[in-house]
């Protein structure tokens, strides 16, 4: 059976770790992107469609929601998956704008590992 691919696009190093390392433990292959730049060059690339796109709002090179929307965009060899928009920042529209921009869910960095991991299960193939 095939691991599932989770793209995470996470520019903080100890939350890029935490997770990697969480959804590592979960048999999930986790590949890290630090920026939108950096994401899209690997979307471009890739063989293999993520199963699952975590996606932090604040990147260092722009927004995290344009990237959301730039994913379905980027060629009908990659079509959308599911993405997860993560925030430490506690803007109350947020879960409008996350949908607006195509995301399947919003999570608050602060809910947790359990939150990240019930999010990760629901939203998976």
């Amino acid at each position: 059976m095939k691991r599932p691919l989770i793209l995470l696009v996470e520019d903080d190093k100890d939350i890029a770790a935490l997770y990697g390392d969480v959804l590592g433990g979960e048999g999930m292959e986790v590949v890290l992107c630090r920026s939108r730049g950096q994401a899209r060059t690997w979307w471009q690339r890739t063989k293999r469609q993520p199963d699952l796109v975590i996606l932090d709002v604040r990147l260092p090179d722009g927004n995290g929601l344009d990237l959301c929307c730039e994913l379905g965009e980027m060629g009908s060899d990659h079509p959308h998956p599911p993405v997860l928009v993560i925030s430490a920042h506690g803007d109350p529209r947020m879960p409008v704008l996350c949908k607006q921009a195509g995301a399947s869910e919003f999570m608050d960095k602060m809910e947790g590992l359990d939150k990240l991991l019930g999010n990760v299960y629901k939203l998976l193939p």
